[in-house]
């Protein structure tokens, strides 16, 4: 599975594609370690840099009027949810790492291709 970042997800923002871009690293750090006592912090580092990715994204959205932010911003609500449930199991010593790759799976591979996309092409008209 590819999880490396590529120039193609920018979304014209540098603060937005610099955090999208940590956040890939990271998810490939995640991806390759099994060492829990790496991923146990690597995994509240990655829900935590999430959230604020996100936040940085609806605050755009919500500057720039984006059409779709409602359902962009829902998205990101369910993706968090899902790491937050899988990030509590991993506090209560249960590691389901393949669970965790899965989420941030979706999210590269569907959020950041499509959704995030979407945004890219409304900034590019909007600026």
């Amino acid at each position: 599975m590819n999880m490396e970042w590529q120039e193609k997800y920018k979304i014209g923002n540098a603060d937005i594609d610099a955090s999208q871009k940590a956040l890939f690293e990271l998810f490939s750090q995640i991806a390759s370690s099994d060492d829990w006592m790496t991923l146990r912090p690597m995994i509240v580092s990655l829900f935590k840099h999430m959230q604020t990715q996100f936040e940085l994204e609806e605050a755009l959205m919500a500057q720039v009027n984006f059409p779709g932010a409602q359902a962009h911003a829902q998205d990101h609500q369910n993706l968090l949810a899902r790491l937050r449930d899988r990030s509590m199991d991993v506090g209560k010593g249960h590691m389901n790492k393949k669970a965790i790759v899965g989420v941030t799976t979706d999210w590269a591979h569907r959020h950041v291709v499509n959704q995030d996309a979407e945004l890219a092409h409304y900034l590019a008209a909007w600026a």
